[in-house]
């Protein structure tokens, strides 16, 4: 486990055969977890959930979702989570509203 704290966020993140991790930032509950080509970080917009409550951005919950190719180094991971957290400082990082869906009988 790769403990992560500084001025702006905090956190901790685990490389084994998938990357993973979650923590805080200014109050929002964030994760980074990959899939075999991508490494995903994504910010809830509802400071109530919880960060072991995510990934939910997008389906459970607006927020917002930085995406990036995979690398397994922890210096690109590291680099890879700075960059995010700066984009969403600065609120340029991506915004995903929460999906709905309502399904009637037919």
């Amino acid at each position: 486990m790769i403990e992560i704290k500084n001025a702006y966020y905090r956190g901790a993140i685990s490389i084994d055969s998938k990357v993973s991790g979650s923590g805080i930032i200014q109050g929002y509950s964030w994760c980074v977890s990959s899939t075999s080509t991508t490494l995903i970080l994504e910010i809830a917009e509802d400071q109530t959930i919880d960060r072991e409550s995510l990934p939910l951005v997008g389906y459970g919950c607006s927020g917002w979702i930085y995406e990036q190719p995979l690398s397994k180094q922890r210096g690109d991971i590291v680099t890879f989570i700075d960059a995010a957290m700066i984009l969403f400082r600065d609120n340029k990082m991506t915004y995903f509203p929460a999906v709905t869906c309502s399904c009637s009988d037919l």
